[in-house]
């Protein structure tokens, strides 16, 4: 999986209705964990280096993993601001990556981007439209 991809995938979990430290465990565990630190630009390798790094600052409880005892001991300003660390780099990786990265991501997001604006469930606009 490409950088881009993984980073994506991410990014997707963190914009879910879930707590914040949830989703960040979850983005880390299952995506960001297994992005290879040379398949990103080289400009950007320390700064995800040094996330791992802080993803994993914690030792764990019994039953836990480091991911998840430092994401539990984390504040809730922390939080925000590895949130918007990983947001940063995917949005740096993304205009580094060639625009076939995006195309190839295009199909799965015209599926499933309607939603029901107000209590009238029959008003389904499609995502960025705007109601006049």
């Amino acid at each position: 999986m490409s950088a881009w991809r993984t980073l994506h995938s991410a990014t997707l979990e963190l914009a879910k209705g879930t707590p914040l430290k949830q989703r960040l465990a979850v983005a880390f565990s299952k995506h960001l964990n297994a992005l290879e630190t040379a398949e990103l630009p080289p400009a950007l390798r320390s700064e995800f280096e040094a996330m791992l790094q802080a993803f994993e600052l914690v030792t764990p409880m019994r039953g836990e993993s480091a991911v998840h005892a430092t994401v539990r001991k984390m504040s809730a300003e922390d939080a925000d601001r590895m949130a918007a660390r990983i947001v940063t780099l995917f949005g740096h990786v993304a205009r580094a990556s060639s625009p076939r990265a995006v195309e190839d991501v295009a199909p799965s997001l015209e599926e499933g981007f309607d939603f029901v604006i107000g209590e009238d469930s029959a008003e389904v606009l499609p995502l960025f439209a705007a109601k006049a």
